[in-house]
């Protein structure tokens, strides 16, 4: 949010006729800024002189009046007419006031009724008579305020924060932005720390080393273009230099080699030319002006013509957070170019033009004009889909940085114009991937560190795999723990996990591979045996391995056959009579549920079917640990084993 006292235009001799003329202009242009007066045009030059926009067609979306007697805006006006006329030892007792939000912060009449009423109650003229009136297009609103402080009880005028208006009015701003949470600006000179406004960081290192504060235009210049303003350009870079000449000719010859011209102007006034732009001393550093400087370089001596100020680059100029400002600066040049031509064509047709003239005015008119481009940077950002920027560069002061990925730079190495779908586009930040030329950006290669943009799995791959190339085979993630879980997860998923170096991943992919190694060893043999076995132990015969699948097979056999001998079930015998081809050939012969046998692995049972002849209400039950056996169920009950005992072959 941006404070500007406006001041009022030149009174005439008849201070008396002013004073009326003034209150009643002004109010009108508040009430009605679609109407043409000579108020509003005075409004609409002073604002493009503070390059805070143009606002000659905007027009009324809210007014409202404090202090009045009348409570229709008629009476409020002829309330502060008459109130101003009282002021006969005031040439002008109507303040003027102006609050601007930044654009697509939209204001409600009941915030805006909240937010003048804070204002006032902070400058201490709360009861004082006040008409005020939001104004503004469809992206921008900002509220006038005309202020009487002339107070016809005292008869005397109030004077504001004894005399620091400006203070106040800072301070004013920090408690309304604080409260209803809109975008405070870069160098904002008061925030709110508990509940009172005290003096930022940056105002009180601005205060120690001497520097004025950014003022209000300088400061809209920036938020619409992305670059610094003249100001900032010369309290950062010239003012180091002019406090460290020895000489009046080293100081020049300094200043030379950056684009920046040291001139006096008027009797005892100086200014600092940067780009065309003229900057006064004093509203840079009070430690340039010309009398401090002539108290340590002697009398003033002007630049040497030998001593050529170089053509400065904007390129230097750009903000850190303008993400590609330099093609929005290029499309205002070219709108700015194209109406110059057309001015020139024009002022040309009423004067005698030559055949070539006549030509290239023809051939001005047949070109197409280019595209006129929005008004400031953050709204080119969202014409261009650039949605994340646009909100980064309202809140520049405020954000973090992107989520990167970073590593050592290959040398030499050759990067894809195209990878996954996205295509390269050179941008003074590096290199933007995005599916168009019109498409948001989803990651900037930034030569030291890949930023990721976009949050789509799609757009993390494909950084994944640019980084492998731009980097040598090892990349170190930059991000919160969600962003860092995510890059994890897509790189392992697409066999990339490897090139992540990190402690933690590299700790997370070895206890991976260890599970990894458990699962895929070669499991131990296992043995099968009718019904439901409980086997706690395995013997293994003298003169074979222990977990031998045929020894373990005739271990059971054995162990089985003399348990059902002591229990009077002889099932050896049964097995040893078996034949094949004994078994009828039925149709209803059917596979049933088999043992699980457990093997090394645990959770890993192995099945085996078994035939069965008639019904099977229950299955043999064999415990090797107790080495007996119980057998229920009907005594014809067929059990093919898996070797035949008298033959030693398999079945």
């Amino acid at each position: 949010m941006i404070v500007k006292h406006i001041p009022a235009r030149p009174a005439g001799r008849n201070s008396t006729v002013e004073r009326a003329a003034h209150a009643r202009n002004i109010v009108d242009y508040l009430r009605l800024p679609e109407k043409d007066s000579a108020e509003k045009a005075y409004q609409v030059a002073y604002m493009l002189a503070e390059k805070l926009g143009n606002t000659g067609g905007e027009r009324l979306f809210h007014i409202g009046g404090r202090g009045f007697i009348s409570t229709d805006i008629e009476g409020q006006r002829a309330e502060m007419i008459a109130v101003a006329q009282s002021a006969k030892r005031s040439p002008n007792p109507i303040d003027h006031w102006l609050l601007s939000w930044r654009e697509g912060e939209l204001p409600t009449p009941e915030q805006v009724d909240a937010t003048v009423a804070l204002f006032l109650e902070h400058l201490g003229v709360a009861d004082q008579p006040c008409i005020y009136a939001c104004h503004g297009d469809t992206d921008n609103r900002h509220v006038h305020m005309a202020i009487n402080r002339y107070d016809p009880v005292a008869r005397r005028m109030i004077e504001i924060n004894d005399g620091f208006t400006h203070e106040a009015a800072h301070q004013a701003v920090a408690l309304i932005v604080d409260r209803f949470g809109w975008a405070a600006e870069a160098d904002a000179r008061y925030e709110v720390a508990g509940g009172r406004p005290v003096l930022t960081a940056s105002a009180q290192a601005r205060i120690a080393a001497g520097r004025e504060s950014i003022r209000a235009n300088a400061a809209a210049f920036e938020n619409r273009t992305g670059y610094r303003s003249a100001q900032r350009i010369a309290q950062e870079d010239a003012v180091p230099l002019i406090k460290a000449a020895a000489s009046w000719r080293e100081l020049h010859n300094s200043l030379a080699t950056i684009g920046i011209a040291y001139d006096v102007t008027g009797t005892n006034g100086v200014t600092l030319t940067i780009g065309g732009e003229r900057v006064k001393a004093s509203t840079v550093d009070r430690a340039i002006t010309r009398t401090r400087l002539e108290k340590k370089l002697g009398v003033f001596e002007p630049r040497d013509a030998s001593a050529a100020v170089s053509t400065r680059s904007p390129v230097g100029d750009r903000l850190p957070e303008a993400f590609r400002a330099e093609e929005y600066r290029a499309e205002c040049e070219r709108w700015r170019r194209w109406q110059e031509g057309r001015r020139a064509g024009r002022a040309a047709a009423v004067e005698p033009m030559t055949a070539v003239a006549k030509a290239r005015a023809a051939a001005r008119q047949l070109a197409k004009p280019p595209d006129r481009p929005p008004p400031d940077l953050e709204s080119w950002y969202y014409a261009r889909r650039e949605g994340v920027f646009a909100e980064r560069w309202r809140r520049r002061h405020r954000v973090v940085a992107f989520p990167a990925l970073t590593g050592v730079t290959r040398a030499g190495v050759d990067l894809p114009e195209r990878i996954d779908g996205y295509r390269a586009f050179s941008c003074s930040d590096g290199t933007r991937y995005a599916r168009g030329p019109n498409e948001p950006t989803a990651f900037v290669d930034r030569g030291d560190r890949i930023e990721v943009v976009a949050k789509e799995d799609a757009a993390l791959l494909a950084a994944l795999r640019l980084a492998t190339i731009r980097f040598d085979g090892k990349v170190s993630v930059r991000g919160d723990a969600d962003f860092r879980e995510r890059i994890f997860v897509v790189a392992e998923a697409h066999g990339l996990g490897a090139i992540l170096a990190d402690a933690d991943f590299v700790a997370r992919r070895e206890t991976a591979r260890t599970v990894v190694r458990a699962l895929d060893a070669p499991p131990a043999k296992r043995v099968s045996t009718v019904g439901v076995m409980n086997t706690s132990e395995k013997v293994a015969a003298p003169d074979e391995p222990a977990g031998h699948p045929d020894r373990a097979a005739s271990n059971i056999s054995a162990e089985a056959s003399g348990a059902v001998k002591d229990g009077k079930q002889d099932i050896a015998r049964k097995e040893d009579s078996y034949e094949p081809g004994d078994e009828p050939q039925t149709a209803d012969t059917e596979q049933v549920a088999v043992t699980s046998v457990p093997d090394a692995r645990p959770n890993s049972p192995r099945q085996m079917p078994l035939t069965k002849r008639g019904i099977l209400d229950q299955a043999a039950t064999v415990d090797l640990v107790g080495k007996k056996t119980t057998t229920k169920g009907p005594e014809n009950l067929d059990w093919p084993p898996s070797r035949d005992r008298r033959t030693g072959q398999g079945r």
